[in-house]
């Protein structure tokens, strides 16, 4: 790409002077300038011409590529210094271009033309007793607090030398997964003991332990409650049913029993005829036709009072039917539920235990996000180690204290209390 500029001195010098500053103060520590080293990505350029962009990165040997002026040595300069570097290599450029009409023209950029600045810096990397340690974007004005901060916070998971576990977010994950569980669960045993008893309602306040939002717990009761009702309207309903079943079976038994005992009443009427007309039979009172017709008659309401007693025998057996299903009914309602009820505590053993051994792993973790409460006899240490020259150095720092690109910041815990910091 071919660089060129017009010839505005005085708004290169003013755009210049503005981004220096911000490169001072941005990439600077507290009295000592920022130098530019690799992984550094600067940006160049000349006023007038915002589309003539030049971005290279600084590579290992401390050099960027331009193609407008080659590769240059930049590692160790500070802003102002690249700024005059580039100021000084610019001018001896000479670029041609075409103007609007057509026509080729030359173009010699002048110092105050040429605008330089750090576009992105070297990241920074956190690690020790943090939540999620490794590589973080660097921010001019960046301080230790602000990486801490985007890192997780503290955790003390690696507080201790050469203590290995699980990742702490995975285990708050599971942790309220199992909360999820238990809570189904305790309020499904609510809503059994209360169909047990049956009432309509139930406490559907969560257990003061549970960490999960209120709304979490409320919307697994009032799910129970819904069910409860259902469960309840239907159980009575059928209930209702056979009740009115046996009650009209009885309703029943009671006129067959009335009709059974005209019936034997009639039986025994027609029986006496039978007998009155076969004496006058015998004394040639009466002619033959006479006896067979009595002899139907008795046949009749003989047959008449067994039919009846048939019948009632067979009602008398449907009311004990309807007697014991009804039973059987509220028996096996009461045999599920004890049963729901037994799986459910069991349940609820398991995944207390469980929760209490998730909560004992996660107690010497201190998944929190800012620093350890007081009291705690624990205490904090933020060191900053930092390339100068070809030397590391490590440097106590504060949560306040600003870093440079580059920094990798230790934050570590000390002290006897550090079990003491748990997940409630």
């Amino acid at each position: 790409m071919t660089l060129f500029a017009v010839k505005r001195p005085s708004l290169g010098r003013l755009a210049s002077g503005v981004l220096l500053a911000a490169c001072l103060s941005g990439g600077a520590h507290a009295g000592a300038p920022y130098r530019l080293a690799p992984g550094d990505t600067i940006e160049m350029a000349l006023a007038g011409l915002p589309d003539q962009r030049q971005r290279a990165t600084v590579q290992l040997d401390g050099t960027i590529a331009l193609p407008a002026v080659g590769s240059v040595v930049v590692a160790g300069l500070t802003p102002a210094e690249f700024q005059s570097r580039m100021e000084a290599l610019m001018p001896t450029k000479v670029f041609r271009f075409r103007a609007p009409d057509g026509r080729e023209q030359v173009q010699v950029v002048r110092p105050g033309d040429v605008t330089t600045w750090v576009a992105e810096y070297r990241p920074i990397y956190v690690a020790g007793d943090v939540l999620t340690p490794g590589q973080q974007a660097y921010r001019p004005t960046m301080t230790v607090r602000q990486a801490i901060t985007v890192a997780g916070g503290y955790s003390l998971l690696r507080s201790r030398a050469g203590q290995l576990g699980p990742d702490p977010v995975d285990m708050r994950r599971d942790h309220d997964s199992l909360w999820t569980e238990y809570l189904k669960e305790y309020f499904h045993a609510l809503r059994v003991r209360a169909e047990l008893d049956d009432q309509e309602t139930f406490d559907q306040r969560p257990p003061r332990s549970s960490p999960l939002p209120t709304i979490v717990a409320s919307g697994v009761a009032q799910s129970e409650a819904e069910s409860l009702k259902i469960s309840l309207a239907d159980f009575r309903e059928e209930r209702s049913f056979l009740e009115r079943a046996v009650r009209e079976a009885g309703e029943q038994v009671t006129v067959l029993i009335q009709r059974e005992q005209e019936e034997e009443k009639g039986v025994q009427a027609d029986s006496q005829e039978l007998e009155r007309v076969n004496k006058l039979f015998g004394s040639g009172a009466l002619v033959s036709q006479r006896i067979s017709e009595s002899r139907r008659a008795l046949l009749l309401s003989s047959s008449r009072r067994l039919e009846t007693t048939a019948q009632l025998m067979r009602t008398r057996l449907q009311v004990e039917e309807y007697g014991r299903q009804l039973e059987r009914v509220a028996n096996q309602r009461r045999i599920t539920l004890l049963r729901e009820l037994r799986d459910s505590n069991l349940r609820l053993a398991d995944l207390s235990v469980r929760i209490q051994a998730i909560s004992e792993k996660l107690r010497p973790l201190g998944n929190v996000s800012s620093t350890p409460a007081a009291g705690n006899d624990l205490r904090s240490e933020v060191v900053i180690v930092r390339k100068a020259g070809q030397q590391w150095q490590r440097l106590p720092s504060t949560e306040d204290t600003e870093v440079e690109p580059g920094d990798v910041i230790e934050a570590v815990f000390r002290g006897e209390g550090a079990t003491a910091a748990a997940v409630q």
